[in-house]
């Protein structure tokens, strides 16, 4: 990180300074984790505030705090600020500020985390690339991500995800992306935003960060929710998609292996043979994204390749492995009704014997979370061979199915992982491929540690 003052760190937050000026060398939302010249910002959660320790924060060598505590005075200097959490979004936004490099915010409801890492894959061809590293993609893991940027900084990309309207918006105005990527509109989080519109309106609020610096909008010409927007944007947009002819990078020749997909990128400079070693053709759409987003930025055909050749999944997501003579299709990190979908057509793909799909429940769907998992279950049908069903909800999985046509005999629903684990060993045999996918509350990793006998 960059120094600054406290009197930088004041007038960013709109804060008040108590106590000696001085220079800022780190900062930290945990009071366990402080170096040297550290500036203490305690974040109030539903179940801790960390304003109680900022006692402990100071004994491990903060030599600043900010606070929304007037009353409390301590033995270093502390900004006095209304809310803390607004006052770290704030501070990374006046930070963010001192960097001319180009920021690429990324949102939408599936694959932001998948286009994200190939966004920074393909910039890091030419450019010393930042990235958010994990899930820390909200209003806190975000603003610590922009506090990273260095002067040898040429490139950062931002996810940006949500639950809430307003929360893009506020990620928005503090890292002040030059590119906004939105993947699609799907139906995460619909519990909170009520609809797919709604769900679009809130991540739109990414262009309301992009405006400021008369930014550019990637969009996804494939999603209709975005493209009926084509004519009444607020900037200008560059288009992407596999679907839809008018797009401005798109693909052709796609072919779809075990070990990836292979395709023919066209995009305004010509045609570029490309390769990504992630299955499912929907992560050609997430490709595009990245390969415009290099376009815009300079890059070449063979840069963009070649990044796009480097990406390598990150977590729990995507991971295609065999063990023991089993396929395992590993994308436990979350789930939606989109994703689940998406899941089961890379299962159905798969050239293995048997398909086995092993479903958890999915969150945040509120009224849609019946004929969500019903619908996910419509998806089963030619893609799976047997159903094995965890969690809240997932009964509703089994209902779709069985909707669509799946033999009820073949649908097999458990309450524990242990028990989810033990049928999967004594039912699968070498030459199958089983699919694991389920909401990140579900712990479907879990039942996957279980099945291949790893301590968990």
């Amino acid at each position: 990180m960059l120094n600054f003052l406290l009197s930088d760190a004041a007038a960013w937050t709109g804060g008040a300074l108590r106590g000696a000026d001085g220079d800022v060398l780190t900062v930290s939302t945990d009071s366990r984790k402080i170096g040297p010249g550290c500036l203490f910002i305690p974040l109030a959660g539903e179940k801790f505030d960390g304003h109680d320790f900022i006692g402990a924060a100071i004994a491990n060598g903060a030599s600043a705090v900010l606070t929304h505590r007037p009353e409390e005075t301590y033995p270093v200097p502390s900004i006095l600020v209304e809310d803390t959490r607004q006052a770290l979004l704030d501070l990374a936004g006046g930070y963010r500020d001192r960097f001319d490099c180009p920021v690429i915010g990324v949102t939408g409801s599936v694959g932001k985390t998948t286009t994200k890492e190939m966004i920074w894959s393909v910039l890091s061809q030419r450019f010393d690339t930042l990235k958010t590293e994990g899930n820390l993609n909200n209003t806190v893991g975000m603003p610590l991500t922009a506090l990273r940027l260095e002067p040898t900084t040429d490139a950062a990309v931002f996810e940006m995800g949500m639950s809430h309207f307003g929360e893009i918006a506020a990620m928005a105005a503090c890292g002040k992306p030059n590119l906004a990527v939105i993947t699609n509109i799907g139906t995460s989080h619909i519990e909170f935003l009520g609809s797919r519109e709604g769900i679009c309106r809130a991540k739109m609020e990414i262009l309301e960060g992009l405006q400021a610096r008369r930014g550019l909008a990637i969009l996804c010409g494939d999603e209709p929710l975005l493209w009926e927007r084509h004519d009444n944007l607020p900037c200008r947009a560059v288009w992407f998609g596999r679907e839809n002819e008018e797009c401005d990078v798109r693909a052709t020749d796609i072919v779809c292996t075990n070990e990836g997909v292979t395709f023919t990128l066209l995009w305004p400079e010509g045609e570029t043979p490309c390769k990504i070693n992630i299955p499912g053709i929907h992560n050609v759409t997430n490709a595009l994204a990245a390969a415009a987003c290099g376009w815009v930025l300079g890059l070449d055909g063979e840069e963009i390749a070649a990044g796009l050749d480097a990406f390598r999944p990150v977590g729990h997501r995507q991971k295609l492995f065999e063990q023991n003579g089993v396929t395992i299709y590993e994308d436990c990190y979350n789930a939606s009704p989109d994703s689940m979908e998406a899941a089961l057509a890379v299962l159905r793909d798969l050239p293995n014997g048997r398909k086995l799909a092993v479903l958890g429940g999915m969150g945040e769907l509120g009224d849609y979370a019946v004929e969500g998992h019903r619908r996910a279950g419509r998806a089963v049908p030619g893609a799976a061979d047997a159903l094995y069903l965890y969690g809240e909800n997932s009964e509703y999985i089994g209902q779709g199915a069985a909707e669509a046509g799946f033999a009820k005999e073949k649908i097999y629903r458990f309450d524990d992982h242990e028990s989810l684990a033990a049928a999967l060993r004594a039912d699968a045999r070498p030459g199958d491929a089983l699919l694991f996918k389920g909401s990140r509350v579900m712990k479907m990793e879990r039942a996957l540690g279980l099945f291949l006998g790893e301590e968990v």
